[in-house]
């Protein structure tokens, strides 16, 4: 597999990163898409623009040939670290970008942020494919649900009864991995 570049976001990604994980849930191809679950995009611009300016959140770019391929929102919470948007353009899914990109933020929840433990929320109810996902790279159900936050999600559900269920993965010192350069610096 190829190593993947990473770099956290700046301000000016904001309108690349709606781009991907848009692109990601629309159903316009790749496997992770909600659209079968949910009506309209699934960010915006300013609702990033709000993510990335609070405190203790970042975006962490997995970069291709002059573009972003893939991204998730972090956010440290206490000793966690909360994973979110974890998107990657249609086109580039299933070449273990999404793989790589996950591997990147525990890597970095953990080493850079101090957090012990890796946070998401999954529809498991009706997303047993990207449950089983996240359960092959070490994450467990907690059987502890949450309601849906996201404007998109209150006001675009297609499906009644989603469940929206906490899963967490402890974080601890990685695997040795072939060096690699992890983060691209931010040209600007």
């Amino acid at each position: 597999m190829r190593e993947h570049l990473f770099r956290l976001a700046v301000a000016d990604d904001v309108p690349a990163i709606v781009a991907v994980v848009n692109a990601a849930n629309s159903g316009a191809g790749g496997w992770t898409n909600e659209a079968h679950l949910f009506h309209g995009n699934r960010t915006d611009e300013a609702e990033v623009a709000q993510l990335l300016a609070v405190p203790g959140t970042t975006f962490v770019l997995c970069m291709g040939v002059g573009q972003i391929v893939g991204c998730a929102y972090l956010r440290v919470t206490g000793m966690d670290a909360y994973l979110g948007l974890l998107s990657v353009l249609p086109r580039r899914q299933g070449r273990g970008f999404g793989s790589e990109l996950l591997a990147e933020c525990e890597r970095f929840a953990h080493e850079d942020l101090g957090c012990h433990r890796l946070c998401i929320s999954v529809i498991t109810s009706h997303r047993p494919d990207l449950t089983a996902f996240y359960e092959r790279r070490g994450f467990e159900r907690t059987g502890k649900f949450k309601s849906f936050e996201r404007k998109q999600a209150l006001q675009g559900k297609k499906v009644d009864g989603m469940l929206l269920e906490w899963m967490e993965k402890p974080l601890s010192v990685p695997a040795m991995r072939e060096p690699r350069m992890r983060f691209m610096p931010n040209l600007i």
